[in-house]
């Protein structure tokens, strides 16, 4: 057996890579060959000093730079990328279409009607379309929790996505329907609006967050 062949054996072996017994090739050629016995001795010792080095650490800095880096990358493929799209468009559409539908059980007129009374304010006072507004934000919080097993909705840039998508799809409709409100009191409806998306999608994520979705083929 050649020596070139005997030393790679030998290197394989005591890396680990490869286990058990000598071949009995090599165990001969060992008998017989000084040179290889100590190159096997000299590997021996190597591996024996490199055993006793202690295991390095990454230092907090290089961790919180690594976290930074990741976190760049999520929100680049997020903002960036169709599919970091997909989950807040989805999100933002079955919104849409719940808010819609309770517009038509509940009329915006009627519901700053019954805002008025809540808060015992005058015909004019903001505070009614803010409060109206707001609630046919909310229904996006039920549109971020149906499709929780997207990934980037469960993200702060998911659920900012969510909401911009939801206003930019619903805000013409309700600026259209609310034509009977004077124009200063469509701003505070639609704002209300604004505010309900943004609540509820966020409310969407610490919900995903305290209880997040149970993986296909989970036990229990």
């Amino acid at each position: 057996m050649e020596c070139d062949r005997v030393r790679e054996d030998l290197a394989w072996r005591l890396t680990g890579e490869v286990g058990g017994r000598w071949p009995e090739p090599v165990t001969e050629h060992l008998g017989a060959c000084a040179a290889c016995r100590a190159e096997l001795e000299a590997l021996r010792e190597t591996w024996g000093l490199l055993a006793q080095w202690a295991e390095a650490s990454p230092g907090e800095q290089v961790r919180a730079r690594l976290l930074r880096r990741v976190r760049r990358q999520l929100v680049r493929e997020s903002v960036l990328t169709l599919s970091g799209w997909t989950p807040a468009v989805l999100a933002a559409a079955v919104g849409v279409g719940l808010s819609l539908v309770l517009s038509l059980l509940v009329p915006y007129s009627l519901l700053v009607s019954l805002c008025r009374q809540a808060l015992q304010v005058p015909d004019s006072h903001a505070g009614a379309f803010l409060l109206a507004g707001m609630a046919y934000g909310l229904p996006l919080l039920a549109g971020v929790w149906l499709i929780r097993q997207r990934a980037l909705v469960g993200s702060v840039v998911g659920s900012l996505e969510a909401s911009l998508l939801f206003l930019v799809i619903l805000a013409p409709y309700v600026i259209a329907e609310c034509r009977e409100f004077p124009a200063s009191l469509r701003v505070a409806f639609v704002s209300g609006l604004a505010g309900g998306a943004m609540v509820s999608s966020f409310a969407g994520l610490a919900l995903l967050r305290l209880s997040p979705p149970r993986r296909e083929g989970a036990v229990g």
